[in-house]
């Protein structure tokens, strides 16, 4: 349904209609391991899930680069092997100029092998002048999921873009009130009182020090040596994320698809979403206006990004002092009201061991883009 969805969603929401041939997506004719596969219980990695990935992806690309041609290359199941596959599927042909890729492992330590066979394919793409972008991912240092401070895989890859996630402030009148590293802890309100404060973690930007990378040329100078050698080594490793965009769901994004609800009904309906998933495509699209004006694709962006620190083509995103929280009130079953509402007091700022500071960070990167000068400026 998604053809069907992205243009209901660009007409209740604003955005320019979808042109002819504007949007096409290839998508394997049969899935190698799908939700359903009784081979792994119904379900090997939350494939469903990936259902609306891939409307986020799509709108929020199309939200940013209104005028920009949006392919979505579908792989036959979330293993590596065929997510390769659909990379490769992208590059081989040069079928784009950006690709942004709102997935990724927990941590970086995968096998050697595995490592060069993506990178392979990041450095073809370079040299085809297609920039690839990754989410920095939404587990914050790690520490919570898999006990070990690190950031993410793919996106640790030097031949790729790690987009890391803010939260956004804006006013009744669409003006900018502020933002801050994206890290939501959360406390339930229970009997008058938030038990517990600052709550527990929930999520956040992803990011970190490689233990394996070692620092590209282009973080040199502009990546403290209290970052790149944060475990004290001597050896300077790459950190994430090196850009980030608006990630946090307490002030995400409005996401339209057609939906299976407990009722058995199936229809169109709209809900609010986040995360690095979300920074992702935002960036993807704002990549797109860049090389919509210099009339030429910039390709791998990092040299070009690093260039553009502490100017006035991006916003360094420094927390304020003071902790900024949000107060939700949610559905207890995601859907309606039948069986009660939650009260929640979700702070924004968290970000574990990770933390936003003036200049280069970890959470946030150069920063945020500051869209009409960044257009303008990178890679000129």
């Amino acid at each position: 349904t998604i053809v069907q969805d992205i243009t209901t969603y660009a007409a209740r929401n604003g955005s320019p209609a979808w042109k002819q041939g504007q949007f096409r997506q290839v998508v394997p004719k049969t899935l190698r391991q799908g939700y359903d596969d009784p081979a792994f219980g119904g379900d090997l990695c939350g494939e469903q899930g990936w259902y609306g990935e891939e409307t986020l992806d799509v709108e929020a690309v199309h939200a940013m680069a209104p005028d920009a041609n949006v392919l979505y290359v579908g792989a036959s199941s979330c293993e590596d092997s065929d997510l390769l596959n659909a990379l490769n599927d992208i590059v081989d042909p040069r079928w784009a100029d950006i690709i942004t890729n709102s997935w990724g492992g927990l941590g970086e330590e995968v096998s050697p092998v595995l490592a060069t066979a993506y990178d392979n394919v990041f450095v073809q793409a370079a040299l085809e002048g297609i920039g690839v972008f990754y989410s920095s991912g939404d587990s914050g240092d790690e520490v919570d999921t898999i006990g070990d401070r690190q950031p993410d895989f793919p996106a640790v890859s030097p031949w790729v873009t790690a987009v890391g996630g803010t939260s956004i402030g804006i006013g009744a009148r669409n003006d900018y009130l502020f933002e801050t590293g994206w890290g939501t802890t959360r406390s339930i309100l229970t009997d008058g009182a938030w038990p517990g404060l600052p709550g527990t973690h929930l999520y956040g930007a992803g990011g970190g020090t490689s233990r394996v990378v070692p620092q590209p040329a282009y973080q040199r100078g502009v990546v403290p040596n209290r970052l790149a050698d944060y475990f004290g080594t001597g050896r300077k490793g790459r950190v994430v994320p090196d850009v980030a965009a608006i990630g946090d769901p307490q002030t995400g994004f409005l996401v339209g698809q057609t939906q299976t609800f407990p009722d058995g009904s199936v229809r169109y309906g709209e809900y609010r979403i986040g995360g690095t998933s979300l920074s992702s495509p935002v960036l993807a699209g704002i990549q797109a206006l860049a090389d919509q004006a210099s009339g030429k694709p910039h390709g791998f962006a990092n040299p070009a990004l690093y260039r553009l620190a502490g100017s006035d083509a991006v916003r360094d995103v420094v927390d304020p002092a003071s902790t900024l929280s949000v107060v939700r009130v949610d559905f207890v079953n995601g859907v309606d009201d039948s069986d009660g509402l939650r009260t929640s007091l979700r702070l924004l700022n968290q970000t574990q061991s990770l933390g936003t500071r003036r200049g280069y960070d970890d959470v946030t990167g150069i920063g945020t883009p500051l869209v009409s000068s960044y257009v303008r400026r990178l890679g000129r």
